[in-house]
């Protein structure tokens, strides 16, 4: 028997440097690593393995972008500019630094996502870091660059090392954003403590922690890593103490760590699974793609039938032709669970018929689960 579900690839979450990241510079940098030159208009998929910085986006018009987010949804991005900028014409009006740019990769376009004048952000603000949480419907959270006073005249004042929550409203179009009574988000001020002088100029919510970029070398605590961390190297936070996340292999102490995106969430496989005999002894699973782009690897989990949620992980890797494994059940009569996964957590290991989700595995491929709607 098999069950739709979503699962991750093989690996050990909370070692960094096998996390695949997406980052972009504030200035034109060379890298050192392999002497390649990244643009501030241009979105690299950094990999330590290697290491290798992939180019995954341009964007028209030359903009010096600020915060970068992955989107769910394949090929779509969530990005911040430093400047007005129309994209070189992308744009039927110039976005603000304050406003947040979608890029939707099935219509090749761009348009403004987060209209930052409607949510009271005033003009001399930038949104310099973003990322999404609870998939592509989910809250956005961002940060400043400037002291910023939320709602106006409301004498709540979020200092550049706060994170600034605000939830979608139920409307339609970039204004339909409100700010959240549940703020802020990462208070740089409460248990974990970024100076006054520094800036969040990259972040994400990734594998449970919160992963940052700040502008200048500093002194954050109480931390678990270094004394001083320097451009190059994110951190994280684990709602206790600070850690080294990733240090940027050959990146140079003269250029910022501008954006950074963990990978997309892992989503769910939709549950069109097909099991056929491959021999007298093997079978052969087929199954379609995760609905999300996180969904970059897949497992198998195998239970006995009538000792239902006994499953245990199996095969973590999809190796060989993709979407399909050809293998040997166990002895007696088994269920197998099909779950997406990346090298960050695994996906949904799909609903029962009641529209639960199934537990998680009683041994998994990966330590840590993000269950997130298909991006709508």
């Amino acid at each position: 028997m098999i069950l739709a579900g979503s699962l991750f690839i093989g690996g050990l979450v909370g070692q960094a440097a096998t996390l695949p990241l997406y980052v972009t510079p504030d200035v034109p940098t060379t890298e050192t690593a392999t002497g390649g030159t990244l643009l501030p208009w241009q979105i690299f998929r950094y990999e330590s393995a290697g290491p290798s910085y992939t180019l995954e986006l341009t964007v028209p018009g030359d903009p010096h972008i600020d915060g970068i987010h992955k989107m769910d949804e394949p090929g779509d991005w969530l990005l911040s500019i430093e400047a007005p900028n129309d994209l070189g014409g992308s744009l039927a009006v110039a976005a603000e630094p304050r406003d947040v740019i979608h890029f939707d990769s099935r219509a090749a376009a761009y348009g403004v996502f987060f209209c930052g004048g409607a949510a009271g952000i005033p003009v001399e603000t930038n949104v310099d870091a973003l990322y999404l949480e609870g998939g592509d419907a989910g809250n956005l959270i961002v940060s400043f660059d400037v002291p910023t006073e939320l709602p106006p005249g409301s004498g709540t004042l979020y200092e550049p090392g706060d994170l600034v929550r605000f939830e979608p409203s139920g409307g339609l179009g970039c204004a339909a954003w409100v700010l959240s009574a549940s703020n802020p988000a990462f208070d740089a001020t409460g248990p974990g403590v970024v100076p006054s002088t520094d800036n969040i100029i990259g972040a994400d919510g990734g594998l449970g922690q919160t992963i940052l970029s700040v502008d200048v070398p500093s002194d954050l605590a109480p931390s678990v890593g270094p004394a001083t961390y320097v451009p190059g190297q994110l951190v994280s936070w684990d709602g206790t103490n600070f850690s080294l996340f990733e240090p940027l292999i050959g990146w140079p102490l003269s250029s910022l760590v501008d954006g950074v995106a963990c990978l997309a969430n892992p989503g769910r496989i939709p549950p069109t699974i097909t099991l056929g005999r491959a021999g007298p002894a093997d079978i052969t699973v087929t199954w379609s793609a995760s609905c999300a782009e996180g969904g970059e690897d897949y497992g198998i989990y195998e239970g006995t039938i009538g000792n239902w949620y006994s499953h245990t992980s199996f095969i973590c890797e999809d190796g060989g032709a993709p979407l399909t494994e050809t293998f040997t059940p166990s002895a007696g009569d088994t269920y197998y669970v099909v779950v997406s996964l990346n090298a960050k957590v695994e996906g949904s290991y799909g609903q029962d018929s009641n529209g639960t989700e199934r537990p998680v595995g009683s041994a998994v491929c990966v330590s840590r689960q993000v269950v997130t709607p298909c991006p709508p």
